[in-house]
Formats: C-alpha cells, structure tokens, sequence
C-alpha cells in the first residue's frame, strides 16, 4: 500500500491545470483595460467549425499525456509540471497587465458543431488571450511525451492530436497567431532554462528518483 501511494502521490500535480481555472476566470474581464492582438493573417483565416472537435478533447488528452508520463518517466514529468506552474505565473501575471481579446465571428445554424462552438463561447469570455492556455498546455504535452522514450505508437497520435488542438485554437477563433507563437515559445525557454540549470548545477538529485522511476 506505501508502495502504491507513493507512485500515485506524483499525480497530485495534475491538480494545477483545473485548480488554475481560479485565477484564469478571476482575471478574465476588461476592468484594466484590453488590447487586440489581430492580425491581417488573422482576419484572413475563416472560422472552420470542425475545428471544435480537437479543442473540445483538450482535457482528455492532457489526462492521458500526463498520466501517462508519470508513470512513463517520472524526471521529465516533474520537469514539464514545473514549467507548466512557471508558465502559469507569467501568463496570469501578462493577463493582469497587458489583457488581451479576440473578435469572434457570428456563429450561425443549428448543427452539432455550431453549437459546440456557442457553448465555447458562451462558457469562456474573449480576454486572457495571450499567452494561450490552451495552447500552452497542449505544448507541453506533446514535448513531454516526445521527450520519453514511448513508442511511435503513442507518439504519433498524441503529435497529431497535439497540433491539432494548437491550430484548433485559431481556428474557432478563441485565439491569434501571437497567442499561439508566444505560448510556445514561452514553454520552450522555460523548459530549456530548467535543462540548462539542471545541467550547470547538477540539480538532478532534486527529483529523489529511483532509477526504474526515470524511465520505465
């Protein structure tokens, strides 16, 4: 049982990402004023409706990319939870000083994918755009199950379905290019610095990891 509880604790971290929901619905307003992102290249890309099937699937793949990865390789699991809790306080921090929007479309008709994309809307307010979340959170999935040694099986799909979610997020307009562009470059300079200083430093030993918790 101690056994048990002690591979299962490391999933507590997977709380952050809806326990973030607190600060992200606090500070979704326009009461600090807003800016607009949009580009010509933004206006230029039509809403594509299907597009809502990968956004909506969000949550289901980061619960089996992060699950997945805690059992999978316990090192770069911690190392993509820390950057993900970084990236979380720089976006919060960037929402509170400089709020973002972005200019939905009239979503017209009666079909299933119409009104997913209405409960979208209707369920999120247009600001706490840049950086995306969704796109942050996404990224770092992807980069976490790359960075294991899984199989082209699991790999294949979870970049597939990664990028998918990533242009998803343009493409039923909840967010810009530069939403998308600095999310991910966000996550790249944290998770790198975390690498470089873990190299420098010879932080490893921080992670208290048996060797069969590395990488499994």
């Amino acid at each position: 049982m101690k056994n048990l509880f002690k591979k299962l604790l490391p999933l507590v971290l997977i709380g952050c990402v809806p326990f973030s929901n607190l600060f992200y619905w606090t500070l979704n307003s326009t009461h600090r004023g807003v800016y607009d992102l949009t580009t010509d290249l933004d206006r230029s890309m039509p809403l594509i409706k299907i597009f809502i099937i990968p956004y909506m699937t969000l949550w289901f793949f980061l619960a089996f990319c992060f699950v997945y990865l805690c059992f999978k390789n316990r090192k770069v699991y911690y190392k993509i939870m820390i950057t993900l809790f970084l990236c979380y306080v720089v976006a919060f921090i960037t929402y509170y000083f400089f709020q973002t929007t972005v200019i939905r479309p009239i979503v017209t008709g009666n079909d299933i994918l119409s009104k997913m994309i209405l409960f979208t809307y209707n369920s999120d307010e247009p600001y706490n755009c840049f950086p995306s979340i969704h796109v942050i959170t996404a990224y770092l999935a992807v980069k976490g199950i790359n960075a294991t040694n899984a199989r082209k099986s699991i790999k294949i799909p979870v970049n597939i379905i990664g990028f998918l979610i990533i242009i998803s997020t343009e493409f039923v307009k909840q967010h810009v290019i530069m939403d998308i562009f600095f999310a991910m470059f966000l996550c790249s300079g944290i998770y790198n610095l975390l690498i470089y200083l873990e190299q420098k430093y010879n932080m490893s030993k921080i992670y208290n990891l048996d060797k069969q918790e590395i990488e499994q």
